[in-house]
């Protein structure tokens, strides 16, 4: 992260504590409602992704022993 980001975090900091109080309810307002949009955007994404199921790589076995199944030896007829 730049030094100028932190510096500009630290400002908006300083101006929500120390400013007048009608101009930092006005703002939180303001960013209180941007963050419930974004909120509500990545929620919508979630849902959509939840609508196609989840995505899963298929395994790999990787250890040299077989499994059960292929081990036990045919069923005698």
């Amino acid at each position: 992260m730049a030094k100028d980001t932190v510096m500009d975090e630290v400002l908006i900091l300083k101006f929500f504590e120390t400013g007048p109080i009608e101009k930092v309810e006005v703002v939180y307002n303001i960013v209180n409602a941007k963050m419930r949009e974004r909120l509500c955007g990545r929620a919508e994404e979630r849902d959509e992704v939840a609508e196609r199921g989840p995505v899963r790589k298929r395994q790999v076995r990787t250890n040299a022993e077989p499994s059960q199944e292929e081990a036990a030896p045919p069923p005698k007829v």
